[in-house]
């Protein structure tokens, strides 16, 4: 008996989880090679949408890239009673204010001629040039170019500084890892992609152009030893818990998946306030998480169970305010099912204790009494027998109650406001 259990031991180990990333937004598929730093981006407000719509490929002008790099190093929109220097720049643009605040942080400089050209697309090289300039002062390993067979068309006024970003992880070189394609035109996926990396390490961006009072810090979430990270960043405007983090979903009301149709919602909500390992409350007690039912396989004889498949689409703070929430189950494999062992586990432990008695009776009834052999030889018959039935039958249909919970796992960055 103890090695039949020791078997399905193993077997509940041996259950393995298999991610897959959920679609973003509508002009980003789940495979997109930028997904994740755009998600991140656009969670944080720094990049913003159009019609759920993020215009990865749209060229990214010198305005948009300084507006967007002011709220990476956590500025916000204000209006700002500085002069303006620029002839080009009227104050009716909407991005007057952002304008003349990088003038004052000196984050992005103007020409000699007294303009500051903000429709004038950024290519890579003048946006690793920004990057360079506003990072800690300290020389870049020319040598790390070596790596990239198109080194020799980075400008030379670019040179040094592209080795700095390179050094820092702060670069893009994509769809080629062996490219940078320095004089491109740098597009939003890319400009994602840099905003994120340099947000990672905003540690080594030299304090005059960090708002310090937006960028607090960096705490820890301890729900679970199995998460593969645990970082959530802290800001005076959201808390953002990174993806990788595990926390519990519990079921909202009771669930069958006998009743269980594509399309429906499943509703699963936080039952304690969540709290960084500092103090920090990230998720209030009673916020709900809503998820869609993406596909239903009914069960099937040879203990096949029920599986349900759900997709995660928002959380709903107890406040009322909304936001993107995509995770996966990470139970049994990623599904709403029961796991595929425990039928036939216990139909074995039935069996045995059936099988038990039955060899206790014939022992009696043939008048030899001994107990001890019908035991011997019941328990193995009734458990081989009761694994049989359980491996062969129909699987079971998946429930859940009311308070009953699941790991999810979170597959992009979680931005909860303050």
């Amino acid at each position: 008996m103890k090695k039949i259990l020791a078997m399905f031991a193993v077997f509940f180990m041996m259950l393995a989880f298999n991610p897959a990333n959920a679609a973003v937004y509508s002009d980003v598929p789940a495979d997109y090679w930028a997904n994740k730093e755009i998600t991140a981006i656009v969670n944080d407000g720094i990049l913003s949408l159009q019609n759920n719509a993020f215009s990865p490929a749209k060229e990214v002008t010198r305005s948009d890239f300084n507006s967007a790099l002011l709220r990476t190093l956590g500025h916000k929109q204000a209006s700002i009673s500085e002069s303006n220097p620029f002839s080009d720049v009227v104050s009716s643009r909407a991005d007057y204010s952002d304008i003349l605040l990088s003038s004052k942080l000196g984050l992005i400089y103007g020409y000699n001629d007294g303009t500051f050209k903000p429709d004038r697309i950024m290519t890579k090289a003048e946006a690793a040039s920004v990057i360079s300039h506003i990072t800690k002062d300290f020389k870049g390993n020319v040598d790390s170019l070596d790596k990239f067979t198109d080194k020799d068309k980075i400008p030379a006024w670019a040179v040094a500084q592209y080795a700095r970003t390179i050094d820092l992880g702060v670069y893009v070189n994509y769809p080629d890892a062996d490219e940078l394609l320095p004089n491109k035109n740098l597009n939003r996926a890319e400009a994602a992609v840099l905003l994120y990396k340099l947000k990672q390490q905003i540690a080594n961006v030299k304090e005059q152009y960090v708002n310090k009072e937006s960028l607090v810090g960096t705490e820890h979430l301890d729900v679970t030893k199995k998460a593969k990270v645990d970082e959530v960043q802290i800001t005076n405007q959201r808390k953002i818990v990174l993806a990788g983090n595990i926390i519990k979903g519990y079921f909202y009301t009771y669930f069958s998946s006998k009743d269980a149709s594509v399309g429906d919602k499943v509703i699963f909500t936080a039952k304690n306030d969540i709290y960084t390992e500092e103090g920090t409350l990230v998720i209030p007690a009673d916020t709900t998480m809503e998820a869609v039912i993406t596909d239903v396989t009914p069960k099937k004889w040879w203990n096949k169970n029920d599986k349900v498949c759900v997709e995660f689409k928002s959380m709903t703070l107890p406040n009322g305010k909304c936001v993107p929430f995509k995770a996966d189950v990470i139970n049994n494999g990623g599904v709403l099912t029961e796991n595929r062992w425990a039928k036939p586990l216990g139909y074995t432990v039935g069996g045995a204790l059936v099988g038990g008695g039955a060899g206790v009776g014939v022992a009696g009834f043939t008048g030899h009494h001994h107990y001890g052999n019908g035991v011997a030889i019941g328990t193995p018959v009734g458990a081989g027998l009761g694994l049989l039935t359980g491996l062969t039958t129909k699987g079971r249909t998946y429930k859940a109650n009311d308070g009953d919970y699941v790991w999810l796992e979170l597959t992009q960055d979680l931005s909860v406001p303050n």
